[in-house]
């Protein structure tokens, strides 16, 4: 199962990289592709985190571990396109005042980076009762920017 997680994941972020690879973001649509590919992985690996959280499955360290690396591993590769031009508009819930309020924005984004390294290094310690509390300030950290720039 891991080897075809790790096929999935690979293919997900080929696809939404080609267009950068070559276009570089040549069009808003390619930005909002990528940044959806992103956030897709970020969400299913956060998703299965919440699931440890709240005991199904049973706790694996290797598990948290290794969804904890994903999710900081992807932290940052979103908001590279976020700031292109036109790629608040059309098949996206990206709000423009993320553009408009471009220092703001970032700063939570920041803050997401920051809550999400700490939780890998929580996951390392193997202590639920911290990784438990550490996956609340990610949720914090997500709901933070999603309530302000999210559609």
């Amino acid at each position: 199962m891991r080897i075809s997680l790790k096929v999935t994941i690979c293919g997900v972020l080929l696809t939404a990289m080609v267009g950068v690879a070559f276009a570089g973001f040549a069009k808003p649509e390619d930005a909002i592709r990528y940044r959806q590919a992103v956030m897709t992985v970020i969400g299913q690996h956060f998703g299965r985190l919440a699931a440890v959280v709240k005991g199904q499955p049973p706790y694996d360290t290797n598990e948290v571990e290794h969804n904890a690396a994903v999710l900081r591993t992807m932290a940052d590769l979103a908001w590279e396109a976020v700031m292109v031009p036109g790629s608040d508009k059309g098949n996206t819930t990206l709000n423009a005042l993320a553009m408009k309020e471009k220092d703001k924005f970032m700063a939570v984004a920041q803050q997401f980076e920051s809550a999400v390294q700490k939780l890998e290094q929580t996951a390392k310690s193997g202590d639920i009762e911290a990784v438990k509390a550490q996956f609340g300030e990610v949720a914090k950290s997500c709901k933070a920017c999603h309530s302000t720039y999210r559609n």
